[in-house]
């Protein structure tokens, strides 16, 4: 994937799935994904929001945003969008919560601009490694 690419499946992501959030309970969107760095680390993987627009740089997901701080693009080795998320809280009173992704859309769209992905029943990934 180039630079141009994933700021590309950013951009539609964004549109597509709504505004992301560090917080899964306010987040329209969801994901997870790890960096080759980390897979050279500890096998780790970050989970929010995908970035909103404001995030996406041409060459990085810019610090502070969503995700928290910058990643480049040509570290990201793996990204995984769901179909469907769910939030619980178990403070005071337990809530349950499932959002579900239109990742089918996000699919076509994805593929109308070239960019390769894989899609299964679950989930919509790009997996580099």
């Amino acid at each position: 994937m180039t630079d141009a690419e994933w700021r590309c499946f950013f951009e539609i992501c964004a549109s597509i799935l709504g505004v992301g959030s560090h917080d899964i309970f306010t987040s329209q969107s969801w994901c997870a994904w790890t960096t080759f760095s980390k897979l050279k680390d500890d096998l780790f993987y970050w989970r929010h929001g995908l970035p909103r627009l404001d995030d996406i740089a041409d060459s990085y997901i810019k610090d502070g945003g969503v995700w928290g701080q910058p990643f480049l693009y040509q570290d990201i080795a793996h990204i995984i969008v769901p179909r469907s998320f769910g939030n619980e809280y178990a403070g005071s009173r337990w809530k349950y919560g499932i959002k579900v992704q239109d990742i089918d859309q996000l699919s076509d769209a994805l593929t109308a601009a070239n960019i390769i992905h894989r899609k299964t029943d679950l989930v919509l990934e790009i997996k580099l490694y």
